[in-house]
């Protein structure tokens, strides 16, 4: 027992504690107002995950054997050092903010049946673990990366040693989870099935609530009846295997329910910032201040950006079909051709991937 209950608070430690430590550490590029627990989080969140791309691509391709043990010494020995320094910046300012008391009765029985809501698709998924054809390849590669150490080299199927998949080398999460797993000394298995859920779910309905938040500023007491809407879409939205529905809720541990559930959702929360921000800039004179009120969103997308990158390779493409999309709408609003700059340097990560992809071998 005592031996589940550390495993358990290490799981916490890397899953929460250390990300939100390293947001807390650059934060200092956000807003004053958007300084929140929440947001501060999603921050260190994109870092972290960041940093797991940039180091295992070069290990899974330049080791054969212990690759994984390479890049999980490395990041821990960076990771930690950022948690550091961010325990250091800790602002204790963000946890006393006083939240709204001032909602109407039937506001506050709203967010009750939301928050009831989400806590029933927790048990649910802790309960019951759905599990699906997909796991023999992405669970087992994860399990392989935590027991023997090595990432993508060995045939999940037969256990032999094969060749490097392009697509496994980049959309690298699964060995993220090993990673977790790794250093909790909790079975891949049950990370992918039952802690991968009880973290991706809320950080999903998070970001939908700050969308909600914008899309609703004059009209607070809605905002709640929008995340019901939400929840409802995701519970019954089971028609295919293909919806996001069915991957946020049963798949969340893949790649592809991260990015269509998660990225997807980020990517249009970043541009909603920026239309926000739209009628700020304008006011403002000179450069710096422009800057001041845009550059903290590009850089925020370009983080997301890497997040896809880990999730899929379908999700480089896809995340810059959107980007591009609401760059131009943005480009109407705002009247700055400098969006252009800032939407170019938010893929640049996605540039790099497709480099490798084709250098690599990948075909179109």
């Amino acid at each position: 027992m005592l031996m589940v209950a550390w495993s358990v608070v290490r799981l916490i430690y890397w899953m929460l504690i250390v990300p939100y430590l390293i947001g807390q550490l650059f934060n200092f590029i956000l807003p004053e107002e958007k300084k929140t627990v929440g947001i501060t989080f999603v921050l260190g969140f994109l870092i972290y995950i960041a940093i797991f791309e940039v180091i295992a691509i070069p290990c899974i391709i330049n080791y054969v054997y212990e690759s994984f043990t390479h890049c999980r010494q490395l990041y821990v020995v960076i990771v930690s050092l950022l948690a550091i320094g961010g325990a250091f910046r800790f602002n204790k300012a963000m946890f006393t903010r006083k939240i709204a008391c001032d909602l109407k009765t039937e506001t506050k029985i709203y967010y009750g049946i939301f928050i009831a809501l989400v806590l029933f698709q927790l048990v649910m998924n802790f309960a019951y673990a759905p599990f699906n054809g997909d796991d023999a390849e992405y669970v087992t590669n994860s399990l392989i990366a935590q027991q023997w150490g090595s990432m993508n080299r060995v045939d999940p199927n037969v256990g032999g040693p094969i060749d490097l998949k392009v697509r496994n080398v980049l959309a690298a999460i699964t060995m993220w989870i090993a990673f977790i797993a790794k250093s909790s000394s909790v079975h891949a298995t049950i990370v992918s099935h039952a802690v991968m859920p009880l973290f991706v779910l809320p950080l999903v309905y998070y970001v939908y609530y700050r969308i909600g938040k914008i899309l609703f500023k004059e009209k607070k007491e809605i905002l709640p009846v929008f995340m019901i809407f939400i929840n409802v879409l995701f519970m019954f939205g089971n028609v295919s295997l293909s919806t996001p529905a069915t991957f946020l809720l049963m798949r969340s541990w893949q790649g592809k329910a991260v990015f269509s559930n998660l990225v997807l959702p980020m990517i249009a929360w970043m541009f909603l910032l920026m239309f926000e921000d739209a009628s700020k800039v304008s006011e403002t004179t000179g450069t710096k201040e422009k800057l001041k009120h845009t550059a903290t969103w590009w850089i925020m997308l370009a983080l997301v950006n890497v997040l896809s990158c880990i999730c899929t390779e379908l999700g480089v493409a896809f995340g810059c079909g959107l980007i591009a999309i609401l760059t131009l709408v943005l480009l109407y609003v705002s009247k700055r051709w400098t969006v252009l700059i800032g939407a170019f340097l938010s893929v640049v990560p996605n540039l790099i991937y497709i480099a490798i992809y084709f250098l690599m071998g990948g075909g179109a």
